[in-house]
């Protein structure tokens, strides 16, 4: 009787350390693939472009989002010479998110030059608003009236390595335009075309520094022709056109003709799935604190980002695939 009561209490022991075990081993699988709560990555850099630019807002907006929102992962935001140089770093593997052009996002992932030998691809996560449009600032009672009446006058085309500086180079030269370049972040831009010490500013984001300018000074956008759009977009068929009324953005200023190119915020295509699908699914569930901080986010929805050329990341489709939104066979990730 006695070595049946010890036996008894031998198995009873044995079950409660077995299911003692199997507790342990649970909340130990569950903490381990907790995306939201214990993500893969703890440091996140934010290649963000020329400070005060767009890339730089919604940069700011987004990291502000996410540090409320998802716990164990630190941000960094780096400012950079420019979208261009944003696309050099990330392809040496420098800069986990960062804001890239579709056309330089295109060339890594086809290992294109310069991008010839990338550590990873990138892939497409979010669209910056508003679109990259473009354009040239100039004072109103300039006798600059359009592309044209450029040649041979001293134009600001930003910080070398950025979008606009690219744009600005490729298109120029396609139009056969010989200007005198400049390379002044907005800051210093806005201050040499108050000073008439630059004859005009390209842009592709709508900086703030030339907001408060026409505050004070009339400007004007210049437009292009017909034949000019045949002509860009013969050589550079990735960009779009499109009549857009910069008087929304910078007070008393016209509506004009201007070449649109997507830029995006991407991701290398080595982070985590399940990382960057928590990334997407936090903005688009906190689009109000977004805009808060990034007002252009108010018209920020998933289906933008199938407009862009550029494949999505596996975590945007994953996300995307629960919400039921088809995506082009063009733009899912290859292998």
């Amino acid at each position: 009787m006695r070595g049946y009561i010890l036996s008894s209490s031998r198995n009873k022991y044995i079950i409660l350390a077995a299911i003692l075990v199997i507790v342990i081993v649970g909340v130990v699988a569950y903490y381990m693939t907790s995306t939201p709560s214990t993500p893969q990555i703890s440091h996140v850099r934010f290649m963000a472009g020329v400070s005060g630019g767009g890339g730089y807002q919604f940069g700011t907006a987004l990291i502000k989002v996410w540090q409320s929102k998802i716990s164990g992962v630190t941000y960094t935001l780096e400012a950079t010479q420019g979208f261009v140089d944003n696309a050099k770093k990330m392809c040496g593997g420098v800069g986990e998110f960062g804001v890239v052009s579709a056309g330089e996002a295109l060339k890594i992932i086809r290992g294109e030059p310069p991008y010839t030998n990338c550590t990873s691809k990138v892939y497409a996560v979010l669209p910056l608003l508003p679109p990259t449009y473009f354009h040239v600032i100039v004072p109103a009672d300039s006798k600059i009236n359009s592309f044209s009446d450029l040649n041979g006058k001293r134009v600001n085309i930003l910080t070398r390595g950025s979008l606009t500086e690219q744009l600005a180079t490729q298109i120029f030269s396609i139009l056969g335009i010989n200007i005198v370049p400049t390379y002044l972040t907005h800051t210093d831009a806005a201050i040499a075309l108050s000073k008439g010490e630059i004859d005009a500013a390209a842009s592709t984001t709508f900086a703030s520094q030339y907001k408060e300018l026409a505050l004070s000074r009339k400007l004007k956008i210049l437009s292009l022709t017909t034949e000019e759009v045949n002509k860009i977009k013969s050589a550079l068929p990735h960009l779009g056109f499109e009549t857009f009324n910069f008087g929304s953005q910078y007070e008393g200023t016209n509506p004009a003709l201007v070449p649109v190119d997507w830029t995006l915020v991407v991701a290398r295509s080595d982070i985590p799935e399940a990382f960057v699908y928590n990334s997407v699914k936090v903005i688009y569930e906190n689009i109000d604190a977004l805009t808060g901080s990034y007002p252009p986010s108010k018209d920020l929805k998933p289906e933008l980002l199938l407009k862009a050329p550029v494949p999505l990341h596996p975590g945007v489709v994953k996300y995307y695939n629960e919400k039921g939104i088809q995506i082009p066979e063009q733009l899912l990730p290859k292998k």
